[in-house]
């Protein structure tokens, strides 16, 4: 604590042995009491021991603003737990004497306390040198509770050689974790303080002891192995080749066996020795099967030997050597067939004297059998396919069409009741009437008597008067003749109880009387009458009835019936490949899957680079994916096949494509994404066709167009039917979040490894899942039976993504 002082750069701390400090903070504060301010600058230390005594922290020295001042001495209490006794680490060999090249196991174990909330990485840091060293297999934690306290024990496995004899004292691993050391707040807003902390474990001694004086033929394989000699045909001719197989395998030192036993063969043959192949065991390194094919051309017939071939190790488990042997085969070699002609002279007469000859029916010629299944050439170039769209745009791209229709089926009907509609002329007769008493009422040079005529014939339409010379008479409300009254001009008009009547009869006067005028005020009450004469608007509840939707309610049936269903870096690839550089070429075509998930070419021709590698769960699964998204190409459905034949597995929704019958056959003419294409066109072409129909039906019929269009609906329909099949066969694999199980894995229901309380399941390979979440390097996986969980992301192969 520095009073009225600030540091003059970090404190130098006393060196205490089996304490560290560690900083963990810095704060400054001011206090006022009786007017006196107080500021003082706080350094907080975390101070752990590796023992459970008291600390006892002697005075130093340190710099200051104010100059050097002295810190007095400090007895501390003892620390809450040593590091000891909340994590530690050791290294375990599976014995502490091993032989020269002997594989022996190692296991490192951390062992953490429950009760700080351990965060254990993963991973650590280790150097195996001058031990050869597999990498370490996946944490395996358990717990367990030792003198009371409940431990979090997380083990990992390797296996290692040494190389040569000495005494070894092997490397420290290191490892980082997590641990509580409190909280920070108070009450429900307090959370933990964690604190990294690193764990450094043991260094055991091994012992490695030197080899025993080896036998003769004795070339440093340290281990068990099983040899194997096998030689195809056995009986040949001269010129037809013999393969000479020789097979050594087992647990040993294979970093430092280089090749396989020489071989000894006659000079009779001529010889074609390729590289010898090497197959590690996925994921070991001490566990190899190195074979050679020798193929043996024979000059000469007769019968040859090959072989013995033995093998001498050293077998660590008796401390011993051993020889193992293949033992000889002989191959018998036959000398080419020469016709034989038979050149006696024969006479005539001991012609006719001789029996019939029986005729000698020869063996039937033996065909050979094909051969076993290989991988054909990579495809050249590159070809994107179409993913497929999900259940819901494909829906909405389907229903548009008929949606559209719906709308111009409106419009139609609309269109119709407006036509149909019997109040429809007298709205129009009243709109035209008000054009032509505003025409009466100007001064424009028309004839009067046309207006009148037009306002008459207009004004008889809007009292629904059907006589073709209406008197003024029909105006009157129940055909009672009004009162005669006076005219203001002096002639004897007959005054009706109507303003239509006076109207109707001023009219007819100024068109058939002597005089061709009109009262001075005869346009203001014209349109007066006309303004309290109202004619009711369209009710667009007219849309329903039957004369206006009837054209198409019998084809609405038929529309609904689609709907229903709608529920219900490549050329040095191929270089490398052509070089046997197989990994370099799945190097290549992988990079370029990555960049475009939907290359078919390159999901294919990444397929071949595996079969060759023998890794064949997940050369299936890219084989799968090139097949779904093109099974028109003969040579992806030739290698989907051979792949699904390799790995002993066969995708389940695509199962049926191996042996396929009619309905897959028929599908794979097109890939999932082309049979929804189809099954839109279907949808938009029946919309199409309905829609001519419509038209028709609205308006001018004609049973050539009705009859071609409703031809055209039912191909459509058939169509959509074919399409959605096609597009059925695939099952899950046309889901564009499919993916395929590459290699046998867990299933867990959360995502971590570290949690063995949780329910898991295994995984076959091969299995179709949808993938539809990610997390921290796993993924949430779906099947068909609503079953979900979780696996790493390096276990999948997605067919579209």
């Amino acid at each position: 604590v520095y009073e009225n002082c600030e540091p003059d750069g970090p404190p130098e701390l006393p060196a205490i042995a089996g304490v560290t400090f560690t900083p963990i903070g810095r704060t400054e504060s001011m206090n006022m009491i009786n007017f006196q301010t107080t500021r003082s600058v706080l350094l907080s230390y975390l101070v752990r021991g590796r023992q459970g005594a008291p600390v006892q922290i002697p005075g130093f020295t340190v710099k200051t603003s104010r100059g050097p001042q002295r810190v007095a001495a400090f007895n501390a209490a003892a620390p809450g737990a040593p590091l000891e006794s909340v994590a530690g680490s050791r290294l375990i060999p599976e014995r502490p004497s091993v032989w020269a090249g002997e594989v022996f196991g190692l296991n490192y174990e951390l062992s953490a306390s429950r009760r700080t909330n351990p965060q254990i990485s993963p991973t650590f840091d280790w150097n195996a040198a001058p031990l050869v060293a597999e990498d370490w297999s996946k944490p395996e934690v358990t717990e367990a509770v030792v003198s009371g306290d409940r431990r979090v024990n997380v083990l990992f496995r390797t296996r290692a050689i040494a190389k040569t004899p000495n005494t070894l004292k092997l490397e420290a691993a290191g490892h980082l974790l997590s641990i509580q050391t409190g909280t920070v707040g108070f009450g429900i807003i307090s959370q933990p303080r964690m604190e990294q902390v690193s764990v450094t474990s043991d260094q055991p001694v091994i012992e490695v002891r030197p080899l025993p004086a080896p036998p003769p033929g004795f070339s440093g394989a340290v281990g068990q192995f099983k040899l194997v000699s096998k030689v195809v045909p056995e009986k040949a001719g001269v010129g037809e080749p013999v393969t000479w197989t020789l097979e050594l395998s087992g647990t040993g030192n294979w970093p430092e066996i280089t090749g396989l036993p020489e071989r000894e063969v006659s000079n009779d043959f001529q010889v074609v020795q390729p590289k010898a192949k090497r197959t590690p065991t996925e994921g070991k390194l001490f566990d190899v099967a190195l074979a050679e094919d020798v193929v043996l051309v024979p000059a000469k017939a007769g019968s040859y030997a090959l072989g013995p071939i033995a093998f001498a190790y050293f077998d660590p488990k008796s401390g011993s050597y051993k020889t193992i042997s293949a033992p000889r085969t002989t191959v018998t070699i036959a000398a080419p067939a020469v016709p034989q002609i038979n050149l006696t002279p024969v006479s005539p007469q001991a012609n006719e004297a001789a029996p019939p000859s029986v005729e000698k029916k020869s063996a039937p010629p033996v065909v050979p059998p094909a051969p076993a299944a290989i991988p054909r050439d990579p495809l050249p170039g590159a070809a994107e396919a179409a993913a497929p769209l999900t259940l819901r745009p494909l829906a909405i791209l389907c229903t548009a069409p008929f949606a559209a229709l719906l709308v111009f089926w409106g419009w139609l009907a609309v269109r119709r009741a407006r036509q149909t509609d019997p109040l429809r002329q007298r709205r129009e007769a009243h709109d035209r009437l008000a054009a032509t008493i505003g025409k009466i009422g100007s001064s424009q040079p028309s004839p009067l008597s046309s207006q009148l005529l037009e306002w008459q014939r207009d004004t008889a339409v809007l009292w629904q008067i059907v006589h073709a010379a209406p008197s003024a008479a029909a105006f009157d409300v129940g055909g009672v003749p009004p009162p005669r009254s006076s005219d203001p001009r002096g002639e004897g008009t007959p005054p009706t109880s109507s303003a239509w009547s006076t109207l109707w009869l001023e009219a007819d006067r100024a068109i058939y009387g002597a005089k061709a005028a009109l009262p001075s005020d005869w346009t203001s009450r014209a349109q007066a009458a006309l303004t309290a004469k109202r004619v009711p608007g369209f009710n667009p509840l007219r849309l329903f009835l039957p004369r206006n939707l009837l054209p198409f309610a019998a084809l609405l049936a038929l529309m609904l019936v689609p709907l229903s269903l709608l529920r219900a870096a490549e050329l040095d690839a191929a270089a490398a490949y052509r070089k046997a550089d197989f990994a370099a070429a799945e190097k290549g075509w992988r990079a370029a899957v990555a960049k475009t998930p939907t290359n078919w070419i390159a999901r294919h021709n990444l397929s071949l680079a595996l079969v060759q590698q023998e890794r064949a769960g997940e050369a299936t699964a890219h084989a799968a994916a090139a097949f779904v998204q093109n099974p028109g190409e003969p040579s992806v459905r030739w290698h989907f096949a051979l792949a699904a034949e390799k790995s002993g597995t066969a995708p389940g929704a695509l199962a049926g494509f191996l042996h396929p019958g009619p309905a897959e056959k028929f599908a794979e003419f097109a890939s999932p994404a082309q049979w929804q294409r189809g099954l839109v066109a279907a949808a938009f072409a029946a919309a199409l066709a309905l829609g001519f129909v419509l038209a028709s039906a609205y308006g001018e019929k004609s049973g050539l167009v009705i009859g071609v269009a409703l031809g055209a609906f039912a191909l459509s329909f058939c169509g959509a039917v074919i399409a959605f099949a096609g597009w059925h066969a695939y099952g899950t694999a046309a889901h564009p979040d499919a993916a395929i199980v590459a290699r046998a894995t867990t299933l867990r229901s959360i995502p971590t490894e570290a949690d063995t309380t949780q329910k898991t399941s295994p995984l076959a390979a091969g299995s179709i899942v949808t993938a539809d979440k990610n997390f921290l390097g796993w993924t949430r996986v779906a099947f068909d039976n609503g079953q979900t969980g979780w696996v790493r992301k390096e276990d999948l192969v997605g067919l579209w993504k």
